[in-house]
C-alpha cells in the first residue's frame, strides 16, 4: 500500500504540444465548473479526467510513446484525481504492463524502491502520450468525429 501512496505522490507530466490541440479543446484547464464546461462544449472537467482518459486509451491499445526531447508540462499530483478507483485501476494496469515486481519490493534498497516508482510514473506518461497521439490522429482524420457526444466512448471501444 505504501508504495501506491508513493507512486500517488507524483506528478506527471504532459508534451506541451498537446495542449492546444487537446487539453485545451476538450477540458477545461484549472476547472471544475460543470456549468462552464457544458457551455463551452468540453468533454472533461479537469485535464487530469482527459490525462486518465489518454492513458487509458493508450493502455487499451497498448501505445506507448516516450516523451524524450519535448517540452513538458507538469500538473496535479496523482492523489488528488477522481474517482480514486479508477486511479487504482491505472495503477494496476501499468503494473500488469511493466516488470515491477511487487513482492520483491520489500526486499529493495530505498533507491531502487524510487526507481521502480520513477519507472512506473514514466510508463503513466508514455501510454498517456500515447493516447493523446491517438485522440490527435482521431481530430486530424475525422474532425466532425467528435461532434458526437458519444466519441470518447466510441474512441475508447474500437
Amino acid at each position: 500500500m505504501e508504495f501506491i501512496k508513493r507512486f500517488e505522490d507524483r506528478a506527471p507530466v504532459y508534451d506541451m504540444a498537446h495542449r492546444e490541440s487537446i487539453i485545451e479543446r476538450f477540458s477545461l484547464v484549472g476547472g471544475r465548473d460543470e456549468e462552464l464546461k457544458n457551455e463551452t462544449g468540453r468533454t472533461f472537467s479537469n485535464v487530469y479526467e482527459l490525462y486518465m482518459y489518454a492513458a487509458m486509451l493508450g493502455l487499451k491499445n497498448n501505445y506507448r510513446i516516450p516523451l524524450e526531447g519535448v517540452k513538458t508540462r507538469e500538473f496535479n499530483k496523482i492523489k488528488f484525481w477522481q474517482p480514486n478507483e479508477l486511479v487504482r485501476f491505472i495503477f494496476m494496469a501499468l503494473v500488469a504492463r511493466s516488470n515491477v515486481d511487487l513482492n520483491a519490493l520489500e526486499e529493495l534498497e530505498e533507491s531502487e524502491v524510487e526507481r521502480e516508482i520513477t519507472k512506473l510514473k514514466n510508463l503513466l506518461e508514455e501510454y498517456a502520450n500515447g493516447g493523446f497521439d491517438l485522440i490527435h490522429s482521431k481530430t486530424k482524420e475525422s474532425p466532425y468525429f467528435f461532434e458526437n457526444e458519444y466519441c470518447f466512448l466510441e474512441l475508447l471501444e474500437s
